[in-house]
């Protein structure tokens, strides 16, 4: 298995590569696409699928560019009309090597929001990580003012999202976040990029707690 983070200065956007055996896939890309076939390339692989884990509005996505330069498939949530691209739904699965990516439906930030749970079938049948988009950063959860007259009902989605999707993946979970400190996606986030589930549970100012289900 491997995992290259590539982060976007000054929006401190975070795009993922990551494969196994001779199969990879990329997370959020940006749109200079040449870095992942550059990492495609040194590493052996083919990228065979493309995930964005909601609709990007401070950074242009790559996507259509990398899949028309790879032939990859485009998978995003079915909640908003992407017009290109597969939509993905809860529980459908996905293979590179003897990685297993099981989508998740994470809405809150925005209502097509998905993550991306990863399990090395090598090591047994815990989680190893998630890509969480913008529902789980380092220290913060995704800001929920995009829909500000549904400001409830959306909050109560995001906290289903972390509580009843995330947190249950396990402790041991490596969490991999779309944006890291210095995004305006989220306020308060660690300068790190790097945390597990967790460590998260605790830490986070809205994780340290299960309290009342907001209505």
């Amino acid at each position: 298995m491997f995992l290259e983070k590539i982060k976007t200065p000054g929006i401190a956007h975070l795009s993922y590569i990551v494969g196994d055996g001779d199969v990879a896939v990329v997370i959020d890309p940006r749109r200079d696409i040449e870095l992942y076939c550059k990492i495609a390339s040194n590493e052996g692989v083919r990228i065979e699928h493309i995930f964005e884990t909601h609709r990007n509005e401070d950074f242009v996505v790559g996507s259509i560019e990398l899949a028309q330069r790879t032939g990859a498939t485009i998978h995003h949530g079915a909640e908003l009309p992407f017009e290109y691209g597969e939509t993905v739904e809860e529980g459908d699965e996905f293979f590179a090597g003897d990685l297993k990516f099981r989508v998740l439906e994470t809405p809150g930030h925005t209502m097509e929001s998905i993550s991306l749970a990863v399990w090395d079938q090598n090591t047994g049948e815990q989680a190893v990580g998630v890509f969480t988009g913008d529902a789980l950063f380092v220290n913060e959860v995704g800001r929920t003012d995009f829909y500000p007259d549904r400001a409830e009902e959306v909050a109560g989605m995001l906290y289903d999202s972390i509580f009843d999707k995330l947190l249950p993946l396990g402790d041991q979970t490596l969490l991999w976040p779309a944006h890291g400190a210095g995004s305006v996606c989220g306020d308060g986030m660690a300068s790190r990029e790097f945390s597990t589930i967790g460590y998260e549970k605790p830490t986070t100012r809205h994780c340290r707690k299960k309290t009342a289900r907001p209505s």
